[in-house]
């Protein structure tokens, strides 16, 4: 199924809706809420209730030191990497262009976002100890692409935090692997993710569902995500991208052992570090407690609009349907 985003459907009324949290700049993001995880050997019940709190907010959270406990961060290091599966081969994307915000691997103009190719694990490792890698090792399903590494991923965060989600999805969990600064368009996905950052660490600039009219949304691609003609939010030009000028940028400076949750329709640009980086994703099935008919995309729309009004801000629009009696932009996202 191809997710689209039909910008002629797109109020301009959604201009005003203010999201929720802090106010940022194209250039100067606020922080997201970020917390210690417990402690090795204690109780993770503290953690999992908060994490729970967030996910049911449909807020992003940055859990500090989540992955102290877990094998792939002691034992993942490229050695490692190469000797247990060096010779598997794994699809790779190519050509970055190259911004001042970093190499992006993907341009949101092109129908099909991303150029691919394939290469062994251990022809990607000996390029990524580059110094401008010429490609980035995106979206590995770990269990039919590199299953010598899955014993290494029991009792992860997907195991410890499974209560707060729905479904976990077939593919998990799914291995990043760059360096070089390779950066990612941003984009949003349909589905609660949790980012574990293994080694290096990444930079990711998120915008909350509310601030889609000010991304110019880029429309169908072959692709699973929505992506923004704004490919790198943070070098971007104000000038050619007016309506930046009124979004609120939030960021999350993920660091190896850290967990990111990653919420379902939370827009997000993504960029490693100048050494290896590597990054587990295990997306999910929103939870039935969530999950309700007013969790597509317009129901995240009109949260946040709901949200400004808790808050006292004042939401601007006709009543023109919609929930809320104000008028919202239906964008499809099949949860499946």
């Amino acid at each position: 199924v191809h997710l689209g985003y039909d910008r002629a459907r797109l109020s301009h009324r959604l201009r005003h809706w203010p999201p929720s949290g802090p106010p940022g700049s194209p250039r100067v993001p606020a922080p997201i809420a970020e917390a210690p995880a417990a402690e090795p050997g204690a109780p993770a019940s503290g953690t999992a209730a908060l994490l729970d709190r967030f996910v049911k907010q449909n807020e992003p959270l940055l859990l500090r030191g989540a992955l102290a406990g877990w094998a792939p961060f002691h034992k993942w290091d490229v050695g490692y990497l190469r000797a247990a599966a060096g010779g598997r081969t794994v699809p790779v994307r190519l050509r970055p262009r190259v911004r001042s915000a970093g190499r992006v691997f993907g341009d949101p103009l092109r129908m099909q976002a991303y150029e691919s190719g394939q290469a062994t694990l251990g022809q990607v490792l000996d390029e990524l100890s580059q110094p401008e890698p010429s490609c980035y090792a995106a979206r590995m399903p770990l269990a039919t692409l590199l299953p010598e590494l899955m014993p290494d991923t029991a009792g992860g965060p997907a195991d410890c935090f499974c209560s707060s989600f729905g479904s976990a999805h077939a593919i998990n969990p799914v291995v990043y692997l760059g360096g070089g600064r390779q950066a990612t368009p941003m984009h949003f996905d349909p589905s609660d993710n949790l980012f574990c950052m293994v080694q290096g660490a990444k930079t990711v600039t998120l915008f909350h569902p509310a601030d889609t009219p000010n991304l110019y949304p880029a429309g169908q691609r072959n692709t699973t995500a929505v992506y923004s003609l704004v490919d790198a939010p943070d070098a971007a030009d104000t000038e050619r991208f007016p309506a930046l000028a009124d979004a609120r940028p939030r960021v999350a400076e993920v660091r190896a052992g850290d967990v990111l949750y990653l919420p379902c329709g939370w827009w997000h640009a993504v960029r490693g570090s100048e050494g290896t980086n590597l990054s587990v994703n295990y997306w999910f099935e929103l939870h039935a407690d969530k999950a309700d008919p007013g969790v597509l995309m317009d129901g995240l729309v009109a949260k946040a609009a709901r949200d400004a009004r808790e808050q006292g801000i004042r939401v601007t629009g006709q009543q023109h349907g919609g929930e809320g009696g104000l008028e919202v932009a239906r964008v499809a996202l099949p949860l499946s």
